[in-house]
């Protein structure tokens, strides 16, 4: 089964059915799925796909031209430079409709810095008779510096938890939860979960055995990435499973501010850290925390790392079911705050939300009267519009109580109009939602799951 994660297949469809020629940009990390949704996107269509070398821009034209000569035969034997391959493809669009994907994009655009402007240059004064469709992949850490600069873009993420699910009908929600906690739901690291058997067992097998491929991989992607890489593991260490704010990462590294924040922007380049802020405030705020944003990584630095002479010795199994078993429960708590996050960004997009939510995530921040520091772990802002919630990893029922002390916050927010949002594991007691008004909703783990389930059928494609 193929997901349409965040609609983008839907997208790249409806913008190549439209019939008027363009180019736009597809973002992605490694891993992301990108080689997948280009092979759905190129179902039933003519395509050239041309993955570029890390070699010299003349070098990767002349692959390109010998590409094309072979799938278009002697038309293109004469063309010398790159526009005029995109003449005679454009010219060839007029017979029939022909997507073009550039893979490794930035390999072709290093050797040639106006290549950008070359193509938009091309396609301002393309011919209303050709059907061109061009693709260019490129890295998602360029997707920020870009993305305003392009009409046309397209950011790969990971499965969210509520699409992931959908993936593995015969998990438990916990085990899926515990899956997410892990992988976070990245489809290069749900490939290496075994479904025959439990997530527990994958765990052990792959991350707590000498030749497990997760308890090698972090360490030598670490190293790939980073030749100081004893700098960067004692960073990931400092952050482990907890969010930490960037003195508490100098305190333990030892690093002046500005060498852990350079090293940090290098992490964020990778996907490996994010660096994130209370939902009412910009990027510049002072209030920043950082977290290990890839799942894999973070449960290695967590679980992994503090054991290695164990598992070393052949000690793992004894390490997993003595230290690691017993936390995942606890670990998972924290991944429960983040699918309720994401249930709250599928109702701004199924436009059930309260409110168009300019930001989710949470706040913190110094109370204005006691000398105290708040902090509410949901939150969703827009303008003069605030949501507060809160989340119980629990099996038992959630009383009223729980609103009213979720209520206490509202004197952070003197100038805001209010909504109070509470998730539950399990559920909560009879006439919660009545008692307390319309701008108070409650949610169970199965009602967030029914609701996302109904909406994301739809891209659902066997």
């Amino acid at each position: 089964m193929f997901l349409d994660k965040g609609n983008i297949l839907s997208n790249f469809n409806h913008l190549f059915d439209t019939k008027n020629s363009c180019y736009t940009s597809l973002y992605s990390h490694p891993g992301m799925g990108k080689t997948r949704l280009i092979q759905e996107l190129s179902k039933s269509r003519k395509t050239l796909y041309f993955k570029a070398a890390p070699s010299s821009f003349e070098e990767n034209v002349r692959m390109l031209k010998a590409l094309c000569t072979r799938q278009f035969h002697k038309e293109l034997q004469q063309a010398k430079k790159l526009t005029d391959i995109f003449k005679l493809l454009a010219k060839h669009s007029e017979q029939e409709p022909l997507l073009i994907i550039f893979d490794d994009f930035p390999h072709l655009a290093a050797g040639n810095r106006r290549i950008s402007t070359l193509i938009a240059s091309f396609f301002n004064r393309i011919s209303s008779d050709a059907n061109l469709f061009l693709i260019l992949c490129k890295p998602a850490s360029a997707y920020e510096k870009e993305c305003t600069k392009e009409k046309h873009t397209f950011l790969l993420r990971p499965f969210r938890f509520f699409e992931m699910r959908m993936l593995y009908p015969e998990m438990t929600l916990e085990e899926q939860i515990l899956l997410y906690s892990i992988t976070g739901g990245v489809p290069a690291y749900l490939q290496y979960f075994n479904p025959k058997v439990s997530v527990r067992d994958n765990i052990y097998q792959l991350f707590f055995q000498e030749d497990g491929i997760f308890y090698r991989f972090v360490p030598s992607r670490t190293k790939e990435y980073y030749s100081a890489s004893s700098v960067m593991r004692s960073i990931l260490l400092s952050l482990g499973q907890e969010d930490k704010k960037l003195q508490e990462i100098c305190d333990y590294t030892e690093l002046t501010p500005s060498a852990a924040s350079s090293l940090l922007l290098s992490l964020s380049s990778h996907n490996l850290a994010e660096r994130i802020v209370p939902v009412t405030e910009d990027q510049s705020s002072r209030r920043a925390v950082y977290f290990i944003s890839d799942g894999i990584f973070r449960f290695w630095y967590t679980y992994v790392f503090p054991y290695q002479s164990e598992i070393e010795f052949g000690q793992g199994e004894a390490i997993f079911n003595t230290f690691v078993l017993p936390a995942l429960d606890t670990y998972t708590r924290n991944t429960f705050e983040t699918i309720c996050k994401e249930f709250l960004v599928l109702t701004d997009e199924m436009g059930t939300s309260p409110f168009p939510m300019k930001n989710v995530g949470k706040w913190w921040g110094q109370h204005p009267t006691k000398k105290r520091t708040e902090s509410i772990p949901i939150a969703a802002y827009n303008n003069n519009k605030i949501l507060l919630g809160t989340c119980f990893w629990t099996d038992e029922w959630i009383d009223i109580d729980a609103l009213y002390k979720l209520q206490k916050h509202s004197s952070l927010f003197p100038d805001m109009e209010e909504w109070y949002y509470l998730f539950s594991k399990s559920d909560f007691v009879s006439g919660f939602e009545v008692i307390s008004g319309n701008h108070v909703h409650v949610f169970s783990l199965e009602q967030m799951c029914n609701i996302a389930d109904k909406y994301l059928v739809t891209y659902c494609k066997n």
